[in-house]
């Protein structure tokens, strides 16, 4: 029975992976492969030069003591890579081992950072160059049996994720607090409604990363948080955007369960028309209706905006998130 593949197993599958498409460019054909350098060592029929990629040690990042156990835990991984030439055209084994191993120093000198995918999350691990000593050598090589000793590379790469298999739910980031709070009736009944207060809010759209911002708008007044009795006549929330004028930005509504938020009802599309939210233009506004996703039942439903632009500084696609709304439904008044 196969042993499952783990994150770490992952990584370091990954960087293997690499190192064998840089260097089996043109009409070099190496295998590269993972694990002890006895294993690795070619036999009489090998028609390949072989390079190993060996890890030996892992360490605790350093950063991270505290880590619970349903958090990524960041390693620290030691990795012996050794070339194992065969004679070819006249060039001896040994002059092969160290045009490998020149190939190594420069690929990884070059692109010392790599972007992997585990468990469909993206992280950024380095190559950091280590000094192999004379007692460290004796002690990798002393294990190896019968294995002739060839020069090799010590790297470390950091930091290796492990990530576990039921992530924890982290709790949400506090942005701001308010203070500010009103009381009024309409014909559906009574809601509540907490206010951003009477500042504009304008998002600087001169940065490429700006946030949209978004409010209700209710009664003639801005607010972020709306509270209605489920089951009876309730009010469609009407939303006011803010950010670069023609701007396309996504709303989508959460709704809070067990395990978290989860979204939702499907996303709608937006064209953003105003700079800025101003309390005292409420009047002009243009908002959009945004109905709720359900009201037969007590709950709580998070809004919020979603924006996706290109980065200028290395073309990847990036997406920006508002301020939230919080819409709670409570049980019917006896």
């Amino acid at each position: 029975m196969a042993v499952v593949a783990s994150s770490l197993s992952v990584v370091c599958k990954g960087l293997m992976e690499y190192l064998r498409d840089e260097l089996n460019q043109g009409e070099m054909k190496v295998t590269v492969s993972l694990g002890t350098p006895a294993d690795a060592a070619p036999g009489e029929q090998e028609a390949n030069h072989r390079l190993n990629l060996f890890f030996f040690r892992f360490e605790g990042s350093g950063f991270q003591p505290d880590n619970l156990p349903g958090e990524t835990w960041l390693l620290r991984a030691y990795c012996m890579i050794t070339p194992f030439a065969l004679l070819e055209d006249a060039i001896s084994a040994g002059e092969n081992d160290l045009r490998l191993l020149g190939e190594v120093l420069r690929i990884l000198h070059e692109h010392p950072v790599f972007r992997l995918e585990v468990n469909g999350e993206a992280f950024h691990i380095q190559a950091v160059f280590q000094n192999l000593g004379l007692e460290q050598i004796n002690q990798l090589w002393s294990t190896q049996g019968d294995t002739v000793y060839r020069p090799s590379l010590l790297y470390e790469f950091s930091l290796t994720p492990v990530v576990p298999q039921t992530p924890a739910v982290p709790p949400k980031r506090v942005a701001e607090t308010r203070s500010a709070v009103v009381l009024a009736g309409d014909t559906a009944g009574k809601y509540l409604g907490y206010m951003p207060g009477d500042r504009r809010i304008a998002p600087d759209t001169q940065s490429e990363d700006w946030q949209p911002a978004i409010c209700f708008v209710q009664d003639g007044r801005c607010l972020e948080s709306l509270r209605f009795e489920a089951g009876g006549t309730v009010p469609t929330p009407v939303v006011w955007l803010a950010g670069e004028p023609g701007s396309v930005v996504r709303l989508q509504w959460e709704s809070w369960t067990e395990t978290g938020w989860t979204t939702a009802g499907d996303p709608v599309d937006a064209v953003v028309t105003d700079k800025a939210i101003d309390p005292e233009r409420i009047a002009s506004a243009t908002t959009l209706a945004m109905a709720l996703p359900a009201t037969d039942a007590p709950g709580q439903y998070l809004l919020y905006a979603t924006r996706t632009y290109t980065r200028a500084a290395d073309g990847s696609e990036r997406t920006v998130r508002s301020n939230p709304l919080l819409v709670t439904l409570t049980e019917p008044s006896p």
